[in-house]
């Protein structure tokens, strides 16, 4: 009776190991996608705040804060993966007629619409190219996505309640 079982506890812990694995796997991945939301919080708040408080390009300031060397981002995802779009508004009732951000939710590049001048509101948002290191099969491209709206300092005396 003895030998008819042998290789059983090989071959249950081989599946089992396997099993753990993967869920190991699967921990890893959830971390990494927690991590990666978390920078995304992070650098939407770095961008607003420094941008606000420009005075010229404001989309220059933003990719310069995308690539400012020392960065928590910086030394795990990179700056060229983000995708920024500002929509420029200049004032509350405009602010409630805006449905889609810049016209199209599926803009591939860094863009800005309106104009600067004279806007005392800004809508920034960034996307980034979530990469998964394990899940092939899972798409996260609206997952990685922060909108942000910020009344732009240097343009707050346009601002009328």
């Amino acid at each position: 009776m003895k030998a008819k079982q042998r290789g059983v506890a090989s071959i249950e812990f081989a599946i089992g190991f396997f099993a753990f694995w993967l869920m190991c796997m699967a921990w890893v991945e959830m971390s990494y996608i927690s991590y990666i939301s978390a920078i995304n919080d992070l650098a939407i708040s770095e961008i607003a705040r420094t941008a606000k408080k420009g005075s010229d390009n404001y989309m220059e300031t933003v990719q310069d804060v995308l690539h400012r060397e020392g960065s928590i981002w910086n030394q795990v995802v990179d700056g060229d993966d983000f995708q920024v779009t500002i929509q420029y508004v200049k004032s509350l009732d405009d602010l409630v007629d805006v449905e889609d951000l810049c016209g199209s939710s599926e803009i591939l590049e860094s863009t800005e619409c309106g104009k600067a001048d004279n806007a005392a509101i800004a809508i920034y948002r960034i996307n980034y190219r979530f990469k998964p290191i394990f899940s092939y099969f899972v798409t996260t491209s609206n997952l990685m996505s922060r909108e942000m709206i910020v009344v732009q300092e240097y343009e707050r005396s346009q601002f009328e309640v």
